[in-house]
């Protein structure tokens, strides 16, 4: 697609309204919130960064596709966008002074940066710490495991399968299920793996609306084998020993065969006998 020219959107002939006017942009470090690397690989985007009122025109060119929308009023064109890196720092690019460090991109937001295509609205995050009310964003408080997050030139992004399960867990499935199936084409999950990340989270809520949602989108997806116990050990215990009379357990040590138990002699009552209690 040809790089749109910095000029404003021209108002339909007769329509009465005339173009928007541009607001000035400042000039900060945009993404420096998550890493230095992040604001170093911004600059170009921040430079590219539109701010244009939201009006019919507007509305209309990001319709035809000349002008991608990535929070209210703040825009890029597509051609900047076509890669995942590009499109994770251009949502921090668009956050500005509200990016945070513990912003991690998620659910419709994070398929878009694995996937590409339209940006979703409104912007999904996850946070770590209190929620906050920003203008076009969605923002849900969730403790993430260090698996659970890719680094995309320095912008955090739920990995695919955490992406999905966010996505059938918390989205419309309107929503979810097209997202999910070009994951799933795209390589990027599997259902087996996202059902076992379900049945894992099993005591979490709307994870059984989830895996319903997960069999009709992709299809059925058996349960994982039962998993032992958190804190159960497994010890091989080496050959099969002996039977034992009531009352009475035998001993042995590494590499030596077990013996048989002797009957206790008359002057030493009970010696070598080890009560099982």
């Amino acid at each position: 697609m040809q790089r749109l020219p910095r000029t404003p959107p021209v108002a339909p002939p007769g329509s009465g309204h005339d173009p928007p006017a541009p607001a000035a942009t400042r000039q900060v470090e945009l993404c420096a919130a998550w890493s230095r690397h992040a604001a170093e690989l911004a600059l170009a985007l921040s430079a590219e960064l539109q701010r244009w009122e939201e009006t019919p025109t507007t509305a209309a060119m990001v319709g035809r596709g000349e002008l991608a929308r990535l929070l209210p009023g703040i825009f890029l064109p597509p051609d900047l966008l076509d890669t995942a890196v590009r499109r994770a720092l251009a949502i921090g690019c668009a956050l500005g002074e509200h990016l945070r460090p513990h912003h991690v991109l998620a659910g419709p937001t994070a398929a878009w940066v694995h996937l590409g295509g339209a940006p979703p609205a409104p912007v999904e995050l996850l946070s770590s710490a209190h929620r906050a009310v920003l203008v076009g964003v969605v923002l849900r408080q969730a403790r993430l495991a260090p698996g659970e997050i890719d680094t995309l030139g320095g912008a955090p992004v739920t990995t695919p399968r955490r992406t999905a399960v966010d996505l059938l867990r918390f989205s419309p499935e309107v929503v979810a299920a097209p997202l999910l199936r070009r994951l799933e084409r795209a390589g990027l999950v599997e259902a087996e793996e996202v059902g076992a990340h379900l049945h894992r989270l099993h005591r979490h809520p709307g994870v059984e609306a989830a895996r319903e949602r997960l069999a009709r989108i992709l299809g059925p997806v058996p349960d994982p084998p039962d998993q032992p116990a958190a804190g159960t050990a497994l010890i091989a215990v080496g050959p099969t020993l002996p039977a034992v009379p009531t009352g009475r357990a035998i001993l042995t040590r590494p590499g030596r065969a077990a013996r048989e138990p002797q009957a206790p002699a008359a002057s030493r009552s009970g010696a070598g006998a080890v009560s099982s209690r």
